[in-house]
């Protein structure tokens, strides 16, 4: 076994990614602990990038670390994840506001094609299901990342057009403290009148920032947002709890 892997960025953003991902999952329920040892075992790295690690996820509120006791899990429970969407609705709303103001003909024209592309992902994924692949076969879940990828590209192009780099780096640490891996678990929860109600969504938003129509804007960003949450909330209460990891 090779403990001597480089110790880089994206290495610890792998690590960080799969370690919060098995949170969000519930396979590290709140009150685990996690040694760096195992982690370091199980990755198949060295301890240094899962102490960088850990110390991420500690900024992020997923985990605590003690002297001598390691690092335990401390998951955001549903109403955390419900007030983070409320806030980001609130956020997200200003920022469209702001950039119905300044948005860039190029950077509008960017934004019509992701929009675009997630709408070809929704119809691509389910024309898969409702041909009777399963959700996880392997053109569904291609169209899933894909409608992943380009639904995160319409919003960081909607923050990034707003013109306030403290607003949008707010945003993105909402982002990554705890929707970037719910995203991915609930998409497939999603039916498809509910991914099509988000490719409406994002349909107004276009509209609103195309006529640079400030109100408009933010009330359409706003409104996707926290009707989002609504559904993320709903979807985690009916999910049967994860059998968690016994490693």
């Amino acid at each position: 076994m090779d403990h001597g892997r480089d110790y880089t960025e994206d290495l610890v953003q792998h690590l960080v990614d799969s370690i919060s991902r098995k949170i969000f999952d519930g396979t590290y329920p709140p009150g685990r602990k996690l040694r760096q040892e195992s982690m370091a075992e199980e990755y198949d790295v060295s301890r240094t990038p899962v102490r960088e690690a850990f110390r991420q996820l500690e900024i992020k509120g997923l985990i605590v670390q003690q002297p001598r006791y390691g690092a335990t899990v401390v998951a955001p429970t549903i109403k955390d994840i419900g007030a983070n969407y409320w806030l980001r609705g609130e956020l997200e709303g200003m920022a469209a506001e702001l950039a119905a103001r300044w948005i860039s003909d190029a950077d509008l024209q960017r934004l019509q094609s992701a929009h675009a592309e997630c709408a070809a992902a929704v119809s691509a994924l389910y024309a898969e299901v409702n041909a009777g692949a399963a959700p996880a076969s392997r053109p569904a879940a291609e169209a899933m990342r894909h409608w992943v990828a380009r639904n995160q590209e319409f919003h960081a192009l909607v923050f990034r057009a707003a013109g306030n780099p403290s607003l949008e780096r707010i945003i993105k640490d909402l982002h990554t403290d705890y929707t970037k891996n719910i995203l991915n678990m609930t998409v497939l929860g999603m039916y498809e009148t509910r991914m099509k109600k988000n490719i409406e969504h994002h349909a107004a938003i276009v509209a609103a920032l195309t006529t640079r129509d400030a109100a408009a804007s933010r009330a359409a960003m706003r409104a996707h947002i926290h009707e989002s949450g609504e559904f993320v909330v709903e979807w985690l209460q009916k999910r049967p709890p994860a059998r968690p990891s016994r490693r």
